[in-house]
């Protein structure tokens, strides 16, 4: 996606500050190798005179970014920045990750601010609709995830994280008891053997589970391209980028697009259309944060046909003004990121 929308005199000196902050989860939140018990991420604004660009990230854990790293990327390439960078040139300027997905959702935004109008029409994209979101349920015992399936009373799709053990098939029994009433998928996040994999597909067919995602580490799952698996496969760690997509493709069925992995939103939407050329279809998907990092994935999602942003529902507290879940679904208003937000309670 290119500056189409903006003339070039609209690329000016900018002041930038990077702040790292630390959003603390209500809960602890569980998934294969991993606790997570807050979003520690990284919150950039530009300032253009009267115009505000806001963005976040909390980066890609298992690669080692941390809001330290991602910031130091960010002041290595500060005078650039403050002089005044397209979107365009930000990819070439930073590499994928974190810290150019912040910049660049700050960038969206101040041109939102700066057109006075919505990212989506800066985007020239359709004016957004609500989506239906999947939310996810911790690895945890199957009681315990059972209850947590409970509590999210408005969920119509859950997403149920598993370790790779053999209570795998009792905790995706405990939920599927609990909600038969809605879609289930499964992320095993890397924590897959060959052995276990072939044990629990069985079971994830007689419980109605429609996806399952990355059951194999990163560089362990050339195997897929063998296997006739009756079950979606979707690609998360698998897929940082567009270098990605030859062997997504010949692997999984859906590629999951997380803005912190590739970069932000400019290369995302890019990636959405050259995954479906690719006969993939496409997922929407997040890091932990708050509604700040969900307003431009929310873009996103509207070009996919899977979305998964249920990040800001497991924090202590989120953003005011914050992205909205109702009836399962998602929806992020105008003034939370863009012209409409308010230069003192941006962040």
């Amino acid at each position: 996606m290119r500056d189409a929308f903006l003339p070039p005199a609209a690329v000016s000196p900018v002041s930038l500050t990077v702040h790292i902050e630390t959003w603390p989860l209500a809960t602890p939140f569980h998934i294969s190798g991993h606790v997570i018990d807050a979003a520690r991420l990284i919150a950039v604004t530009l300032i253009d005179g009267e115009y505000v660009g806001t963005g976040e990230a909390s980066g890609v854990f298992y690669l080692g970014e941390t809001p330290e790293s991602m910031a130091v990327q960010i002041e290595a390439v500060r005078p650039a920045i403050e002089a005044g960078v397209s979107r365009d040139q930000l990819l070439d300027l930073l590499p994928a990750g974190g810290a150019r997905s912040a910049v660049d959702a700050a960038l969206w935004s101040l041109a939102s601010q700066r057109r006075e109008a919505p990212v989506w029409q800066v985007a020239g994209l359709l004016a957004p609709q609500a989506l239906l979101t999947t939310m996810t349920v911790g690895a945890d015992t199957p009681d315990a995830m059972a209850a947590a399936a409970r509590a999210l009373t408005q969920a119509r799709a859950l997403k149920i994280k598993l370790l790779g053990t053999e209570e795998d098939a009792a905790r995706l029994q405990a939920i599927r008891d609990m909600r038969p009433d809605v879609s289930l998928a499964v992320d095993a996040n890397q924590g897959w053997s060959r052995t276990h994999f072939d044990a629990m597909i069985p079971v994830l067919q007689r419980l109605g589970v429609n996806m399952l995602e990355q059951p194999f580490a990163i560089g362990a799952d050339a195997c897929l391209e063998t296997i006739d698996c009756p079950i979606p496969l979707a690609a998360d760690e698998s897929f940082q980028d567009i270098h990605d997509l030859a062997d997504v493709s010949r692997r999984y069925d859906v590629v999951n697009i997380k803005l912190d992995k590739c970069g932000g939103l400019t290369r995302a939407l890019d990636i959405a259309k050259r995954a479906r050329t690719a006969g993939l279809s496409v997922m929407a998907g997040c890091m932990a944060g708050t509604s700040l990092s969900i307003a431009p994935a929310f873009l996103l999602g509207q070009l996919c046909d899977h979305v998964d942003l249920d990040g800001p529902i497991f924090l202590a507290r989120d953003r005011e003004p914050g992205v909205t879940y109702f009836d399962g679904r998602l929806d992020c208003p105008p003034y939370l990121w863009g012209h409409a937000v308010p230069r003192d309670t941006h962040l």
